[in-house]
Formats: structure tokens, C-alpha cells, sequence
């Protein structure tokens, strides 16, 4: 196999530290002019899949980047939340089509702004393997939904 470019192996790196391997977003040296072709040259040497309008690194982008792929157990596991914790109320926010502010979230459970993001980043992301999304609306609070949440 042919040495990777660095743009690709910036763009495969950044794919493999999020919990579902998706490319998007790019890193924010890369220029989004090139991602056509970086985004074909990945596909011809079969290091990323398409999912329909989504693509994600497979076990050879992982090998080219001299990574092991995360097993497929681990992708499957089921999360068990108990009812009526402060981490299920937040989720449960997060959930709804509209999602939740963090004023929301802290009006919710009584934590403070700095503890909601913490748990954000450990809890939520890491340990449960959900994916944040935020949007922000002009004039309007930043508002964070958990990714097919609504389900």
C-alpha cells in the first residue's frame, strides 16, 4: 500500500478518536475545497466506507494509520440507564426535538455549568458512547441534542 498523504492521515486520525469513526467534520486545517478528491482517494483504496451521505473509517483506514479497530462487541453494547438520576433527567433533555440549554440542564439538576459540560465530555461522550450535538439559533442560547435521541 502506498504512503498516505498527510491531509489524509490527518482526516483518518481525527475519524478514529470519535466514538461512531465518522470523517465529518474535518479537521480545521483542512480546507473543505480538497474534500472531493481526499474523500475519493480514501474511497478508491477502501480505507473509509460510505453510509449513505456519511462515510466512516474501516479496519484498513485504521491499519494505514497503524491503529487497532475497535471491536464490533463494543459498538453494540446496550446502555442501561437507571430512572430518575440526574444523568437520565439531563439525557432525557437532550432527547427532545428542540434538545436543551445548558441553563436547562442545570435548572433540571441543580449542577452547576462547568459540571454539565463535564459530564458532556466524560459521561455522555465516553462512557455511553453518545454522540452531542449543538446548534444555536441568532439570539437564541446554545442548545445540545443527543444524536437520534428522538427515537
Amino acid at each position: 500500500m502506498s504512503k498516505l498523504t498527510d491531509t489524509q492521515a490527518a482526516i483518518l486520525q481525527a475519524a478514529s478518536k470519535r466514538p461512531d469513526g465518522n470523517l465529518e467534520p474535518l479537521p480545521s486545517n483542512i480546507n473543505a475545497g480538497i474534500k472531493p478528491r481526499v474523500i475519493q482517494g480514501l474511497l478508491t483504496r477502501e480505507l473509509i466506507t460510505q453510509n449513505g451521505d456519511s462515510y466512516t473509517i474501516n479496519e484498513n483506514g485504521f491499519d494505514a494509520i497503524g491503529l487497532e479497530a475497535p471491536s464490533k462487541s463494543g459498538t453494540n453494547k446496550t446502555i442501561t440507564l437507571r430512572e430518575g438520576t440526574k444523568q437520565s433527567r439531563m439525557i432525557a433533555l437532550m432527547q427532545r426535538p428542540e434538545g436543551a440549554s445548558i441553563e436547562e440542564i442545570c435548572t433540571e439538576t441543580g449542577w452547576q455549568k462547568h459540571t454539565v459540560r463535564g459530564v458532556f465530555s466524560n459521561t455522555v461522550k465516553k462512557r455511553l458512547g453518545m454522540t452531542i450535538t449543538s446548534y444555536k439559533d441568532d439570539g437564541q442560547q446554545r442548545r445540545y441534542r443527543v444524536q437520534g435521541g428522538d427515537q
